[in-house]
């Protein structure tokens, strides 16, 4: 009863992002997104410049102080692997600053959980604790030949790596990250979608928002892919075309085609997947008038939408029915996209 509501402003959370994204790149061109509210940032050729890698942690607070607001505060972990540095940026909430060294890692690790080092999840944790390995010292102790044999050979050398705070991969900024292979959107809803309108207008409001980021990428796609859940029932489907699509309407349509058979009573949630995306520059030219009209129509409201606002205009399908808003975070892997959408210019 005491539980008050406040509701998310992904509009306000992506401009914060983008000043804060901003701020970061200043000190290296070596800048990763790595979420919302985190970025990894390899100074070993820029540090000079700046002071030092202390002094160059003080500053980003500072000025996230000065240039965003008081109200803002950020925790920095500084080490040599992006797995430590971010593993150093947990020690001192809020705001802290915490550095770990090669001296030092084995400590830290030592008096952490195995779930406070990235990378290392719910499934993981749970077939360690089947082994009755609940640290990392106990990891540690356990072979490579051990770890194949638990875990296989990928994660095996994984397990072994982190439980020596060993990460040789690079940070990867916005121009180095491959595009996305595929777009999707899934949502569950808060309670069960028994009537086919309300069904179709879910289907509709995500196929609108995954061929929108299609778009956004300058992609299209021709593989589709479709599924529902309710209670205990399950539906899924796909469909490879022989043209390539980003058109929502469409994308809806071949959904509907999917599940023409499908005997749904209940709907909890939903997916939609639109693959095998390639560059629209190697697309042909559409040659039929309504199809150059369709074509146009979308642009110029995408137009719109990015100026105004998400959805500021949309399909009528749509009316009457609270419209599921794009997130910033939290997409299937095009980390790509999610960032063009932060770093668009306003």
């Amino acid at each position: 009863p005491g539980i008050i509501l406040v509701p998310a402003d992904f509009d306000k959370y992506a401009d914060i992002t983008y000043r804060f994204i901003n701020i970061c790149q200043t000190y290296s061109p070596i800048c990763e997104v790595f979420s919302l509210d985190e970025c990894f940032i390899d100074i070993s050729e820029t540090e000079k410049l700046f002071g030092g890698v202390l002094n160059i942690a003080l500053e980003i607070k500072e000025r996230l102080r000065s240039e965003i607001g008081d109200y803002i505060t950020c925790s920095c972990g500084i080490s040599h692997n992006r797995l430590l540095a971010k593993l150093a940026s947990s020690q001192i909430k809020p705001d802290g600053l915490f550095l770990i060294t090669r001296d030092n890692a084995y400590e830290i690790l030592d008096k952490s959980d195995l779930m406070d080092v990235c990378g290392l999840g719910f499934a993981l944790n749970r077939r360690l604790g089947i082994l009755r390995i609940d640290s990392f010292p106990k990891l540690r102790s356990k072979s490579v030949e051990f770890l194949h044999k638990h875990f296989g050979p990928y994660w095996s050398l994984h397990l072994y790596n982190v439980s020596r705070g060993i990460d040789n991969s690079p940070v990867m900024p916005l121009a180095e990250i491959p595009d996305a292979k595929s777009v999707s959107r899934t949502y569950t809803t808060h309670r069960n979608l028994y009537q086919r309108e309300g069904i179709n207008r879910l289907v509709r409001n995500l196929a609108e928002e995954a061929t929108a980021k299609a778009r956004e990428m300058t992609m299209s796609g021709r593989y589709v892919g479709f599924c529902l859940r309710g209670g205990e029932d399950r539906w899924s489907g796909h469909r490879t075309l022989k043209t390539y699509i980003n058109d929502g309407k469409v994308l809806f349509d071949l959904c509907q085609e999917i599940a023409k058979d499908w005997q749904v009573k209940a709907v909890r949630f939903c997916g939609v997947t639109l693959g095998m995306l390639v560059k629209n520059k190697y697309q042909p030219i559409p040659f039929f008038p309504t199809d150059q009209r369709r074509q146009k129509l979308i642009a110029t409201i995408d137009k719109i939408n990015q100026r105004f606002g998400d959805y500021t205009i949309f399909p009528a399908q749509l009316l009457g029915m609270d419209i599921i808003r794009p997130k910033v975070n939290g997409y299937f892997g095009d980390k790509s996209y999610r960032l063009r959408y932060l770093l668009r210019e306003k």
